[in-house]
């Protein structure tokens, strides 16, 4: 199949020569670009992670936005003391 896609010529040059450094045709790079992109996205999406990552009904935490000042009160406190 043929497509027409536009590049910018500042990275087109940089493609074209590139392919020509490894001694590739430019069509070989960018089928080889264009997959190695793909084999990349596919192997991420198998290894996206299942939240919550710890079960929250067997541990609580509180999280609060006054928690949280609580805690940085009582770090600033032990840092200055």
């Amino acid at each position: 199949m043929r497509t027409t896609i536009d590049i910018p010529d500042s990275l087109f040059r940089e493609i074209k020569a590139t392919a020509a450094i490894r001694g590739e045709t430019l069509k070989a790079f960018l089928l080889r670009a264009a997959k190695a992109e793909l084999s990349n996205s596919e192997a991420g999406m198998k290894h996206r992670v299942q939240l919550p990552l710890v079960n929250s009904k067997e541990v609580s935490y509180d999280v609060s936005s006054e928690r949280l000042r609580e805690i940085e009160e009582e770090e600033d406190i032990e840092q200055f003391s």
